[in-house]
């Protein structure tokens, strides 16, 4: 059978140009291809064209659409997900046009699809007290408890997203002054990220404890499951979910999250650091954000950082004595009659 433009060119893009030429993570790529997999689902279910008979001609301007509002209604996406699939196809159009020119225009007409506007969620944080008896929950007389508890502070200390503490090796770990961390990013993008003291020796205990310091492992997950293998997103989240539950079996005097996603630990850190008044470039690099306009949301989020900054310019009052006007019968008289 006769190869579409459209296998071609999509198998180039996801196999070269996205790896090659981009230099984009696995992740990304995995997300990509997850696109097109529901994308051909679509066309297939719903438009009865079968993947082996797609081309790029085929797929219009108004079947992507389609294929949008089909992920919202059928599959009960968010539209955060809906606009991820959108950035999606826009990157393959991209590529696809200056692949194939001949089919520029449609290709123009499926970029100027605009993505939807979403509301902007606020962000959840775990308050200090919170933070600290969470910290108190791992069984550290247990080999895991001990794990468990470096993880979720290194988690926090270094404000990871989970993917870069999952992905973390044992020679990305530097615990001789200055202690730092090399957290890989999005985009295979890394940085340098200090630790703290206490973390630190947290941190050399549990490598000396599962002989992670011994000559050879360099390359081994920095933490792994029962099966030797490096943790997973679900893995990880279960961790904190049942350190939370122990936690809130404890008190209820303290305020706790119906849920405890990894990402809260990071968005904690970022509020404690502006809370400290560390400055917003700072806390952007620290992060690994590319633009100051994500790291800006935290400032708009706490109150507290709100209150200080309004204090900060208020300027006091003074109360002069201010004749009462209803006393001045004249006055009065004369705007009453005015108005008539």
């Amino acid at each position: 059978m006769r190869q579409t433009d459209l296998a071609k060119t999509l198998t180039h893009f996801l196999s070269q140009y996205l790896p090659g030429q981009r230099n984009v993570s696995t992740n990304t790529i995995k997300s990509y291809r997850d696109t097109f997999k529901q994308l051909l689902t679509f066309c297939d279910s719903e438009l009865h064209i079968s993947p082996e008979y797609l081309t790029l001609g085929k797929i219009k301007a108004e079947i992507i659409q389609g294929f949008l509002t089909w992920l919202e209604k059928s599959k009960g996406i968010s539209i955060n997900t809906r606009n991820q699939r959108l950035a999606a196809i826009h990157s393959f159009y991209r590529y696809a046009q200056a692949e194939n020119p001949e089919i520029m225009f449609e290709c123009q007409k499926i970029l100027s699809i605009p993505f939807k506007k979403r509301q902007i969620k606020t962000i959840n944080y775990l308050q200090q007290d919170t933070l600290k008896l969470l910290f108190q929950q791992p069984d550290m007389k247990t080999q895991k408890g001990r794990r468990d508890l470096t993880m979720m502070v290194l988690l926090y200390d270094t404000g990871a997203r989970v993917q870069e503490l999952i992905d973390l090796k044992v020679g990305d770990i530097r615990l001789a002054k200055p202690a730092t961390v090399l957290l890989t990013g999005k985009g295979n993008k890394k940085r340098y990220v200090p630790i703290m003291g206490k973390t630190c020796e947290l941190l050399k205990q549990y490598m000396e404890e599962n002989h992670l310091l011994d000559n050879g492992k360099q390359d081994c997950p920095l933490f792994y499951n029962n099966s030797r293998q490096p943790f997973t997103r679900p893995g990880v989240t279960y961790i904190l979910e049942k350190n939370l539950k122990k936690a809130k079996e404890l008190t209820a005097s303290v305020p706790f999250p119906d849920k405890l996603k990894p990402h809260m630990l990071r968005h904690t850190k970022a509020i404690n650091l502006l809370e400290a008044g560390v400055n917003l470039i700072y806390i952007r690099d620290f992060l690994g954000h590319v633009s100051i306009t994500t790291t800006e949301r935290y400032a708009r989020t706490n109150s507290e950082i709100k209150r200080k900054a309004l204090e900060s310019v208020y300027m006091e009052v003074v109360r002069q004595d201010v004749p009462i006007w209803d006393e001045n019968t004249d006055l009065m008289n004369w705007l009453q009659e005015f108005c008539r």
